[in-house]
């Protein structure tokens, strides 16, 4: 009788095993104490928000107080600012948007979320605006420690007349945000003319063939 000596099995077993052993290794995933480790990715912060003069601020400033302060160009009145840019109300877009009206919505729309976005970032700083040699011939400069010694007084809008009699009221302006062409901006103002009297706007603007135009405005807040 032709039988298999019951070993051969076992002779090729081995070697079976080991190829099926070898397939299993090569398909399996490896384990992930072996496998290589990809460091998580760090989050990129954008740099830090800082005071940069630039060329069009002066145009920036001046378009923009002529659309909402002075009204026109024949409005002769004294545009008193301070002395640095303040965030003063609002401190930026988030509290910009907590209401909702028409002309907000109507420049949200229309601003870029770059513009947007630095206007927010640039919110808070005091950037010095007496760095303008242009603004600074259209404009009177108070210092912030000259308006808190004026509006510390009960007779503080009183002598603020008195000082400046042909004064469109006292006004503060924000830093400029821009979008990263440079080519559209917005700016906070805000404008009080007495303890009940005042008024806040967001302007944007584009610039159109190297000139500064103001293209939407919306009033944030009314002293009434």
């Amino acid at each position: 009788m032709n039988r298999r000596h019951p070993n051969m099995h076992h002779t090729r077993h081995p070697k079976s095993l080991l190829l099926i052993c070898m397939l299993a290794v090569s398909i399996l995933p490896v384990p992930s104490p072996c496998r290589a480790q990809k460091r998580p990715e760090a989050a990129v912060e954008p740099p830090p928000a800082i005071c940069t003069p630039l060329p069009d601020d002066a145009a920036i400033y001046s378009v923009a107080l002529t659309k909402v302060i002075l009204k026109d160009r024949n409005d002769r009145r004294q545009v008193v600012l301070l002395s640095q840019t303040s965030a003063g109300y609002p401190a930026g877009m988030a509290s910009f948007t907590a209401s909702s009206t028409p002309d907000k919505k109507e420049l949200l729309d229309s601003a870029s979320n770059e513009t947007k976005s630095d206007f927010d970032a640039k919110a808070k700083l005091n950037c010095d605006l007496t760095r303008s040699t242009e603004l600074k011939t259209s404009v009177a400069f108070i210092t912030p420690a000259e308006r808190d010694e004026l509006f510390s007084k009960t007779s503080g809008w009183r002598d603020f007349a008195q000082k400046y009699p042909n004064a469109a009221g006292f006004t503060i302006v924000s830093a400029i945000g821009f979008n990263h062409s440079h080519n559209e901006a917005l700016v906070y103002i805000g404008n009080s003319c007495g303890m009940l009297c005042g008024t806040g706007y967001v302007v944007r603007l584009e610039k159109k063939k190297d000139k500064w135009i103001a293209t939407k405005t919306a009033k944030i807040w009314t002293a009434t």
